[in-house]
């Protein structure tokens, strides 16, 4: 399975289509010595700001406690656009979506860590790289927009093969459904996923064996 190739750094796509949505996307090599998760930040400020014909430095996109989800504030205050970040060693990425909640994962594919098996299912492991499976899995997770721990096992991937995959999320809240896209980026995979937005579940915590880290 192949995904779709954009330059590795300094680049937005507009209007990129995920399923039936619009996605603008950006990538950037952060600056040296500059944090990562700042430099995914002003990214997103960058694009959003673009987007809706505001100086950047009207824009910011803050961190909605415990979580850590990403939400886009203006001088109007918290606009409905869904906004979601990522970061790899050497590369930032952001995403939003007016229409729909957005998420994105990157994932360097030089530097895949080891037990991702683990955390998929035997379909998956036939239809894709663990790379490419744990990155739409953590693109539709926070997509879903749940204030929760990541729970990869109660995310479901589906390839399709031509660079687009499908998605199922279940949990003990609600199940969410949506599409998704593989971008390459040099040694670089972006996974892009998309929902039809709903209304935010409140903030709280998940526990549990299953529940790991998504950044």
């Amino acid at each position: 399975m192949t995904a779709a190739a954009v330059a590795p750094t300094d680049r937005v796509e507009r209007n990129l289509l995920v399923g039936e949505w619009a996605v603008d996307l950006g990538t950037a090599v952060p600056a040296p010595g500059e944090s990562l998760s700042a430099a995914a930040r002003r990214l997103a400020e960058r694009i959003v700001a673009d987007r809706i014909g505001l100086p950047a430095m009207e824009v910011r996109v803050a961190s909605l406690l415990p979580s850590g989800r990403p939400i886009v504030l203006a001088s109007s205050g918290v606009m409905r656009m869904s906004v979601s970040i990522a970061h790899e060693r050497g590369l930032v990425g952001a995403a939003i979506c007016a229409g729909a909640g957005v998420g994105i994962d990157i994932v360097d594919t030089t530097a895949v860590r080891a037990g991702l098996d683990h955390w998929l299912v035997d379909a998956e492991r036939v239809a894709a790289s663990p790379g490419m499976v744990w990155a739409a899995k953590e693109a539709a997770f926070k997509a879903a927009g749940l204030d929760a721990a990541f729970r990869p096992l109660r995310v479901s991937i589906e390839p399709s093969g031509d660079g687009m995959f499908s998605w199922t999320l279940r949990d003990e809240w609600r199940t969410a459904t949506g599409a998704g896209r593989f971008r390459e980026a040099g040694r670089y995979l972006l996974a892009v996923a998309c929902t039809h937005m709903a209304r935010r579940p409140s903030p709280g915590r998940s526990e549990g064996a299953e529940a790991v880290a998504c950044s």
